[in-house]
């Protein structure tokens, strides 16, 4: 029977070490930083040689962090271990593992792409954290990198590519405040109404943002068979949105949440506003009873880009300044219906959130403050 090899302190590498030799006359290293770790190695490799297994091949003891990123990839981007709630797959969106490849494309693999992830720290990950920090990156883009790295080590400790994952027990910066979103005041809104929608190429796109509260992708999406202008109950019905990869659209995709599927009514503003905008596609040759309603020279969708530079355009015509996004159209709509209806939880409706926490953290004073 083999002899069994105890770990030693390599000076010249300063780790700790050890070499376990399989009766096929394969041999196994043992290396680590630390020697609680070394010697957990250790053991793991002796078990398997009285066992009679054979160790995993030599390669997934070499695994770096790009080769993890990227067998994760491979697979589909799977979600996390199970847990004890829930062992059920979470499959990913194409946007979201588009996302994922960015973010870890652009922030991890450059530089810790190439290191063995078994033989790097917790610290050194939380150096990388730091740095993103110092740089400027928003805390829910740190979070995101951390997430998607968390992940596909996990992915790769379940395949057995890798023995730990340092990355479980990284402390992040601190937080940094988030962007704070704002809303039109009722004289904002009103500036938008008179001055600057009517004189805009697509005054019933910024009018149903506006009136109806929709996402950026809901209002991008919103296709004709879902209007209904010429009943006694004029509508829009939100049963689908945009699916952009790399900002070009890929395909319709369900709303964000179940709740977000919800039947708006329709001004008689906005209903003028869209019986008009439907006779002008007409006579373009652009209208198409199953087309988009707010449509690119090409019957395409516009893109989330292209409209957020157009509403950027429109807050400038009427003297609101810069730093506007499309996604404040929602939060205007719903503090502007809150200075109007008190019920929270029909706001909610409206807006197609499943909480009206969510709700509440969209509203925002539109009205002077009586104090200084």
């Amino acid at each position: 029977m083999a002899k069994r090899p105890t770990v030693r302190w390599n000076e010249g590498k300063q780790r700790w070490m050890a070499w376990v030799r399989f009766p096929d006359g394969s041999r196994r290293k043992v290396e680590r930083a630390v020697k609680a770790d070394a010697q957990a190695d250790l053991d793991a490799l002796v078990t398997l040689r009285a066992q009679s297994k054979l160790p995993d091949p030599v390669r997934s003891k070499s695994t770096t962090f790009a080769d993890a990123i990227e067998a994760w990839f491979d697979a589909g981007c799977p979600n996390v271990a199970p847990t004890r709630k829930s062992r059920h797959a979470r499959p990913k969106s194409p946007n979201m593992i588009a996302n994922a490849r960015q973010l870890l494309g652009t922030s991890v693999v450059p530089v810790i792409g190439q290191l063995r992830v078994d033989q790097t720290t917790t610290q050194r990950l939380e150096e990388l954290f730091a740095a993103m920090a110092t740089r400027g990156y928003a805390t829910s883009t740190i979070d995101r990198n951390w997430n998607y790295l968390n992940q596909a080590l996990q992915h790769a400790q379940r395949e057995r590519r890798i023995k730990t994952n340092p990355a479980t027990d990284v402390l992040l910066p601190a937080i940094r405040p988030s962007k704070q979103r704002k809303s039109f005041t009722i004289e904002q809104a009103q500036a938008l109404l008179t001055d600057a929608i009517p004189a805009d190429p697509r005054p019933a796109m910024w009018l149903t943002g506006l009136m109806c509260g929709l996402r950026p992708g809901e209002l991008a999406g919103l296709r004709w068979p879902y209007v209904t202008l010429d009943d006694d109950d004029p509508n829009i019905h939100i049963a689908e949105r945009v699916l952009e990869v790399d900002d070009k659209y890929v395909g319709q995709a369900t709303p964000k949440t179940a709740r977000s599927k919800r039947t708006i009514r329709l001004h008689p503003l906005l209903v003028a506003a869209l019986t008009r905008h439907r006779e002008e596609q007409d006579l373009l040759g652009l209208y198409d009873p199953d087309g988009f309603v707010f449509c690119s020279r090409n019957g395409t969708p516009l893109t989330m880009s292209n409209m957020r530079r157009a509403f950027q355009t429109l807050c400038k015509r009427a003297g609101l300044g810069d730093g506007w996004t499309t996604y404040e159209l929602r939060h205007s709509f719903v503090s502007l219906v809150s200075d109007q209806l008190d019920n929270l939880l029909d706001i909610a409706d409206l807006a197609g959130h499943s909480d009206t926490r969510t709700t509440q953290g969209y509203r925002h004073n539109v009205r002077p403050s009586l104090w200084p």
